[in-house]
């Protein structure tokens, strides 16, 4: 039997979790149904991110830092968080949270099925609604909020991609190894040559945290690569020789110029990764989603357009800058991150990195940059 609903939401990830949740706050008496195809290693995620002081996910992070630490082989910065906090917590127990959420409202519908075809009203001429047809039957909805990245996104060779890939470990040592006051940004006295490549490290407590070695490159590497860097940093930069693996994890995140928002339909928006709801220059996404989707449903609330005020063009342009710089002379990205976080307080990277500076601070963010690969790149895109 076919069901009609006024939102239709396609994956409960990060973005579609974000959006329920908003959705509910709002105390909208919409019917929303959300189509999700559940597989449990995807929920195997770390989710990071920052913010000032207490917020609305507090309940449910592993664990927040007010101090980090940024390192060059022959420096280490020390990052005063100041008013912010650096919290991660684990994607499964946001998603959970989330679907607990909506089975507790009478207007939300979940269906854990796969999603196979979205047929929108262009498609259908005359019609005002957009089919979904899933594994056991189909509906209709006003809007489509989908999450799945369109496949001509990894066919356009014209825009610069890069992918921060990655894979991680939560470790336990038989010592006292990790400060848990303190986390790591990006630790550059590992690097696999030519490349963005750096270990980030999250400690849980004084024999506890994850460590995990990062890419910002074109290509993606062998499994056993990141083995091998991990376990070359345990041995020689942690000086640990004896630990168990509890937890391993894995990921690939685009971080591309890519207009995402060119698939946007009359009734079909993207949202999430397919949307470009990841910071292009950094990969982070879950206050980015947060924000996005606050946005979004005030504009379905509020009957405006969906498009309204969810992209800033000028942040865009940096982005595009950043990625440009590193895609051409990807061995250039531990000097661009250490002239950033050196010339920089955490708290204007921060504020800038959330797109909320004005244009005077990132005229001061952007200066002490400056280099000739900068400028080519500026120019290019400029033009």
């Amino acid at each position: 039997m076919d069901h009609h609903y006024d939102i239709a939401i396609i994956g409960m990830g990060c973005a579609g979790s974000h959006v329920v949740q908003e959705l509910i706050a709002q105390k909208t008496e919409l019917s929303i149904v959300i189509i999700d195809d559940f597989k449990a290693q995807s929920l195997e995620k770390t989710w990071s991110y920052w913010e000032k002081g207490p917020g609305k996910w507090d309940h449910l992070i592993a664990q927040s830092w007010n101090k980090g630490l940024f390192k060059m082989p022959h420096e280490t910065i020390e990052l005063d968080l100041d008013s912010y906090l650096y919290k991660t917590l684990e994607s499964r127990d946001f998603i959970a949270f989330a679907k607990a959420e909506l089975k507790k409202a009478s207007n939300f519908t979940l269906i854990e099925e796969q999603v196979h075809h979205v047929e929108s009203d262009k498609e259908k001429g005359a019609s005002k609604c957009v089919h979904v047809d899933y594994t056991t039957g189909t509906l209709t909805a006003n809007l489509v909020l989908d999450s799945r990245i369109d496949p001509s996104f990894f066919k356009d060779s014209a825009v610069v991609t890069l992918q921060q890939h990655f894979k991680g470990w939560v470790i336990k040592t038989e010592s006292k190894v990790f400060n848990p006051e303190v986390f790591t940004m990006m630790d550059y006295n590992l690097q696999d040559t030519g490349t963005t490549s750096f270990t980030y490290v999250l400690p849980y407590s004084t024999n506890e945290a994850l460590v995990e070695f990062t890419y910002f490159s074109k290509d993606i590497v062998a499994n056993e690569v990141y083995d091998e860097f991990l376990k070359t940093y345990i041995k020689e930069n942690l000086q640990v020789k004896h630990y168990e693996i509890t937890k391993t994890e894995q990921g690939i995140i685009p971080m591309s110029s890519y207009r995402f928002e060119q698939h946007n339909k009359a009734r079909v928006y993207k949202i999430g990764t397919a949307g470009g709801w990841v910071k292009p220059s950094t990969g982070y996404s879950f206050k980015m989603s947060e924000k996005k989707a606050a946005q979004l449903v005030h504009n379905i609330l509020h009957k405006k357009p969906l498009h309204h005020k969810m992209n800033s063009k000028r942040f865009r342009f940096y982005d595009d800058i950043m990625l440009d710089v590193l895609h051409s002379d990807n061995a250039r990205g531990a000097n661009v991150f250490h002239i950033l976080y050196k010339k920089n307080s955490i708290k204007n990277i921060f504020s800038f990195l959330d797109e909320e500076t004005v244009f005077k601070q990132e005229l001061g963010i952007m200066f002490p940059m400056t280099s000739y690969a900068f400028i080519k790149s500026f120019f290019k895109k400029l033009f």
